[in-house]
């Protein structure tokens, strides 16, 4: 969502899209310039730099293309457009690596109080919430950030395990269904959905 005076950041956004791009196989730097700068004359919000993110995605002609892609977005989806919030964020991801799942619960509960539109704030601490076996928690964190990023194919992927393990497998097949329709190369989506698949559906005729 672009407020007023946001255009710095969209034009941030735009650069980050470029090199995004540009580090995409099969697309020749000239015509990921010509891309960019039709996006930035056209002022594109947020929203449509991730259209254009998800469009690659679905037309990725193999598995490197397209882990290349599935990389743009998830590191897109960590742009908050506040220096401030991507610090904190970066100090929630280090603790998180660390496994300092106190000092990351911290950083990241920060980050929502402090920009509660930013999906990716949510995402991150409904991990945390699932590491402690916070299940409740960790639901509402996930359909806020599906609130802000219905696309968000981590968060769906994810609710789909944390159905699974609340014995809720008709509702996990469907979160890892629409999390690999938006990203067919979703890791290890077919082996999670086959078995469930049987279970929920059988074997048909």
């Amino acid at each position: 969502m672009a407020a007023a005076g946001s255009r710095p950041i969209i034009g941030g956004m735009i650069k980050r899209l470029l090199i995004c791009l540009l580090l995409l196989p099969g697309l020749s730097p000239a015509a990921t310039a010509i891309h960019a700068a039709e996006m930035a004359a056209g002022e594109e919000t947020r929203e449509a730099v991730l259209d254009s993110l998800f469009e690659r995605l679905r037309t990725a002609k193999d598995e490197t293309e397209g882990r290349a892609v599935e990389s743009a977005i998830q590191s897109f989806w960590l742009q908050s457009g506040s220096p401030s919030i991507d610090l904190l964020m970066q100090r929630g991801l280090d603790a998180l690596h660390e496994q300092d799942y106190d000092r990351a619960h911290f950083y990241f509960d920060e980050v929502v109080v402090l920009s509660p539109g930013f999906a990716e704030g949510w995402n991150k601490r409904a991990t945390i919430h699932y590491i402690r076996e916070d299940y409740s928690s960790a639901l509402r964190d996930i359909e806020q950030t599906l609130r802000l990023e219905p696309r968000h194919f981590e968060a769906l992927a994810g609710l789909g395990i944390l159905l699974e393990e609340l014995g809720d497998k008709k509702g996990a097949l469907d979160a890892y269904r629409r999390a690999l329709a938006l990203n067919p190369w979703l890791r290890d989506g077919d082996a999670r959905i086959k078995p469930l698949q049987l279970d929920v559906e059988g074997r048909g005729i």
